[in-house]
């Protein structure tokens, strides 16, 4: 089946009323995801894969370290590049070998300038770091969120701040008043081309391997002030957007995707609360994505068990269980997953990651708690 042809197929049963699936379902998953990416406003044609710059570091990274040992940091400027480019060593020196690096929109784009902030993080400030890593022995993937998370308190996020039609409530909620964050429409045909363009710029300036999307909280979807989206089914549409980004950062460029899961748990089945799991219908989109994605479960509650850890892998996936603070709570979930990883024998668990959000300070993370004593036991 051509592209074009696949493109076309997909468009009209995706604009067939309600997303029904039918038509998609009886494509092969790539060549599926290869058209809801055209559909949404991918190229038309195929880029070239790139090869990464360092294949030989990347297959030793990977030999050395069968266990993820990660922290997850914001990255919001040139001055917090610098702190992180001297935290590094620290860092690996407790054990961490993976860096996730929220920069979000905080780059200095070339393809949309109209997105830059006041301050940045360059595209030389990102190399240096990314070699530096390298010299540390520590995976750095930087994310960039998708979907929801496009608006902060009463402030906006720069894509729909600049680009309010991409907006899944365009004109409500002034001052963002009444809503948690907004998201944007995963069926604007236009969209994606700005955000691909955004990727691309992120992937090639920390020569990354790997690219995380974040997709957390996920709260406003198939809106009924959306006149593409409303009456949709949320966990389609959800669907919708991941196999959209799949096709671009699998499909198209080869890296490996990372996504936070919390919008694949039903909150009702698994008893989480309504930010570490679904209580818009979101959870159905588990079983139409691909399953090479590495789902970060997070939770930050302590608890006897964690459900939600056994289900995502029992559904394929590779799980990166994720906690934060407090301490107590940490240390609880990361001998869980250990427990688990250790009597199932199961590598798709693949270890721990410690999320910060903004409660450390970058050259003070090697020496934080939650993150130096829930890592311990993983060494």
């Amino acid at each position: 089946m051509s592209i074009s042809t696949t493109a076309n197929a997909a468009v009209s049963e995706l604009n067939q009323g309600p997303l029904r699936g039918s038509g998609l379902r009886r494509l092969s998953l790539p060549v599926a995801c290869l058209a809801l990416a055209l559909a949404l406003g991918a190229p038309a044609a195929l880029s070239p894969i790139p090869s990464h710059p360092h294949p030989a570091w990347l297959k030793g990274w990977r030999q050395k370290n069968p266990i993820w040992r990660g922290i997850h940091l914001g990255l919001s400027s040139d001055q917090q590049a610098h702190q992180l480019l001297k935290e590094l060593p620290k860092l690996a020196a407790v054990g961490v070998n993976v860096v996730i690096a929220e920069v979000d929109y905080n780059f200095d784009f070339q393809s949309h300038p109209e997105l830059r902030p006041a301050h940045y993080v360059t595209k030389a400030r990102a190399r240096e770091l990314a070699r530096k890593a390298r010299e540390c022995g520590i995976r750095l993937i930087p994310q960039l969120n998708c979907l929801g998370h496009q608006s902060w308190g009463g402030t906006t996020g720069e894509l729909l701040a600049k680009h309010p039609d991409f907006d899944e409530t365009p004109g409500q909620f002034p001052g963002n008043k009444g809503i948690y964050c907004r998201s944007w429409c995963p069926r604007n045909p236009d969209v994606n081309k700005v955000v691909f363009a955004l990727i691309d710029e992120l992937i090639d300036a920390f020569d990354a391997d790997a690219f995380h999307v974040g997709m957390d909280e996920v709260f406003i979807i198939g809106s009924k002030y959306c006149p593409r989206c409303r009456g949709h089914d949320p966990a389609k549409l959800f669907a919708m957007q991941v196999d959209a980004l799949h096709s671009h950062i699998v499909g198209q460029r080869h890296l490996e995707m990372l996504m936070w899961g919390d919008r694949f748990l039903s909150a009702k089945a698994t008893g989480y609360g309504k930010w570490e799991a679904s209580e818009n219908h979101t959870e159905g989109a588990i079983d139409l994505v691909p399953k090479d994605i590495i789902l970060c479960d997070w939770h930050y509650n302590k608890r006897a068990d964690y459900p939600s850890v056994p289900y995502l892998l029992g559904k394929g996936f590779r799980v990166w269980p994720s906690g934060w603070q407090p301490l107590e709570a940490a240390k609880a979930f990361s001998a869980f997953a250990h427990g688990l990883r250790t009597s199932e024998n199961n590598p798709r668990l693949l270890g721990y990651l410690c999320t910060t959000w903004g409660k450390v300070r970058i050259p003070q993370a090697a020496e934080w708690p939650p993150l130096v004593e829930p890592l311990q036991i993983w060494k």
